[in-house]
């Protein structure tokens, strides 16, 4: 986990959820680009047992197609043809779990990342996450499921303040901010860019500490004129 910065504390609360006898459910939030995705890529990858992202607008059958390949990627054997419906889905899910936990000893990690975005209306896919979570999910003791979405108001509103299903069922709740000035300084020197205070001070104002912005930044490149795409990015424009 070298490549990580300014994430000490985010990246203890995963790790030590593999001492866990219990169940985890964890929910990841935070404006888009802060570094989410990374932060469980960087300390989980290696011990992902399923992974699926969201497709922005996509629709229920996309979706559905999307998770049979993903099961099929994770080596599923009955992911042939893509379920009619989120609570099949998660049943093949459950199948594809118990067959890992008997082949591969230790924690099963499932990570559904753009949470919000498998949403999609009348899917009925948060009724069915619940459902499984709560009839089958919670009573496997290997298992850890990350859920990520960068649309942070929903998130917070459908699953940490959930009032359904769900309610106290997360187990770790992960908030995750901008870097700071600091760190921002730091992220700019493993990049090799190497500016004054002064300079990384007018970066941190124009685009804050986004790791998604800070990455577009190129050390042979005049500043002002980087910021300003960087700030058109921000807007849309």
């Amino acid at each position: 986990m070298k490549n990580l910065i300014g994430r000490e504390r985010e990246a203890s609360v995963l790790q030590n959820l593999f001492k866990s006898e219990e169940a985890e459910l964890v929910t990841i939030y935070g404006r888009r680009g802060v570094g989410k995705t990374f932060l469980v890529r960087e300390v989980m990858n290696k011990e992902l047992t399923f992974e699926i992202v969201g497709e922005h607008n996509g629709i229920l059958k996309k979706q559905l197609t999307n998770f049979s390949q993903a099961l099929v990627k994770y080596g599923s054997t009955m992911a042939i043809t893509a379920p009619n419906n989120w609570r099949d889905a998660f049943f093949q899910l459950s199948k594809h779990i118990e067959f890992k936990a008997m082949t591969h000893k230790g924690k099963q990690v499932v990570f559904l990342d753009e949470f919000p975005w498998l949403n999609t209306p009348r899917s009925g896919f948060l009724s069915a996450f619940d459902h499984w979570w709560n009839s089958w999910g919670n009573k496997q003791d290997y298992l850890i499921v990350i859920i990520c979405g960068s649309a942070a108001a929903w998130m917070i509103r459908n699953i940490v303040h959930n009032r359904g299903g769900l309610h106290n069922r997360i187990t770790q709740r992960i908030n995750l901010k901008s870097f700071t000035l600091w760190e921002t300084a730091e992220f700019l020197a493993s990049k090799n860019i190497k500016l004054g205070y002064f300079q990384i001070a007018q970066i941190y104002m124009a685009i804050g500490g986004i790791a998604a912005y800070l990455k577009l930044l190129k050390k042979e490149k005049a500043l002002r004129r980087q910021l300003t795409g960087c700030a058109l990015i921000q807007t849309g424009r």
